[in-house]
């Protein structure tokens, strides 16, 4: 039986995006199985005009803000498959995307997720271009991601973002995890770190919440392998490492969500090493919401309150662990990204363990 592929897209007033975005998807030269389009309530038409440019897609909608954790869980839920494909409005994949980020899931079993190589719109790509032209590199193309990069202040950002294109990424590599604007996930990961079935943590919003889900997959040992000839561009709203030009309601989960991220999948084996780093970071991120994200501290009650579920949610990760603290630790400043073709130094601990994670999955 062939495997199949689901698309899920979240539709927040995306009406000037979605149109060339499922244009692209339906011009994949490995088409998707189902394509699952949630319009999660806009004030904008964007959902009439999904439904005409993607006739054969599913159609959902909700009449309140869900955010883009519950909003792709229940996209997911509608139709799921053996692998997702979780895509922002505001990307444009090359034709050969979806069958290149395919590939690494037949060579690895322990690869739940790949990354892609997202490269930044350029001004006149927004003028409505040809995808012929949006697919055509030039020397001053910058990149937007090519994966989730950790830092020793327990910071995340997007490996890559703003280098030059030319020349730059070019080998497959295993990466900390994929950028929520198009990544492709294995199912049976999905169900492996999910909590009680809900995959995303519903309580991030709309903000790192796959770092999150990749962070959880790394201590079950599952890996993200970097896939380069998997090409896209993106039109990034949220700026990575810029707070400043969040709108709420995304603001409001910008800073909390470090902290639920924390208190959910931090290990204790890194502070004795990078205690600075992490009080340096915390400092930084509580006077980014004082400064500039006042609706912020609203939020940080919600996060009091979250304790109990978020360690609920911890102990289930941490009782069924599969990864070792130094394989963990060393995304975190040591390495950016581990090559295919070396095992990492601290032996083979994601994949020998694999058995024990995967008996473990909640239904």
């Amino acid at each position: 039986m062939a495997l199949t592929v689901t698309v899920s897209i979240l539709l927040h007033d995306s009406a000037s995006d979605i149109a060339a975005c499922l244009a692209a998807l339906d011009a994949q030269t490995r088409p998707a199985d189902e394509v699952s389009i949630l319009d999660d309530a806009s004030a904008d038409d964007g959902l009439a005009r999904a439904r005409a440019a993607l006739p054969r897609a599913r159609f959902l909608r909700s009449e309140t803000n869900l955010g883009f954790a519950a909003g792709h869980n229940r996209a997911m839920a509608f139709a799921p498959a053996d692998f997702h494909l979780v895509l922002s409005p505001d990307v444009r994949l090359h034709r050969d995307f979806l069958a290149r980020a395919l590939e690494p899931f037949d060579r690895d079993p322990w690869v739940g997720s790949v990354a892609g190589r997202l490269i930044r719109f350029r001004p006149e790509d927004m003028l409505g271009n040809s995808a012929e032209l949006l697919e055509r590199e030039l020397p001053d193309d910058t990149l937007d991601s090519t994966g989730l990069m950790a830092h020793r202040d327990r910071l995340f950002t997007e490996r890559g973002a703003g280098d030059r294109a030319e020349g730059s990424y070019l080998d497959a590599d295993y990466v900390f995890g994929p950028s929520g604007a198009a990544a492709v996930y294995r199912r049976e990961m999905l169900e492996n770190v999910a909590y009680h079935g809900e995959i995303y943590d519903e309580s991030f919003g709309s903000h790192l919440d796959d770092v999150d889900l990749a962070w959880r997959a790394q201590l079950l040992g599952w890996r993200c392998e970097y896939a380069p000839a998997a090409v896209a561009r993106h039109r990034r709203s949220l700026a990575p490492g810029r707070c400043e030009i969040l709108q709420p309601p995304a603001d409001r989960y910008s800073s909390p969500n470090q902290w639920r991220l924390l208190l959910k999948n931090g290990l204790t084996a890194g502070w004795p090493s990078d205690w600075r780093w992490i009080i340096w970071g915390d400092a930084g991120n509580g006077g980014e919401m004082i400064l500039r994200e006042q609706s912020s501290m609203r939020a940080l009650a919600a996060v009091a309150r979250d304790i109990p579920r978020l360690w609920a949610r911890r102990n289930d990760s941490m009782r069924r662990r599969a990864a070792s603290d130094e394989e963990i630790m060393a995304w975190f400043g040591a390495v950016a990204e581990r090559p295919l073709d070396e095992q990492p130094e601290f032996g083979d601990a994601p994949a020998s363990a694999k058995g024990r994670a995967l008996g473990r999955v909640h239904p």
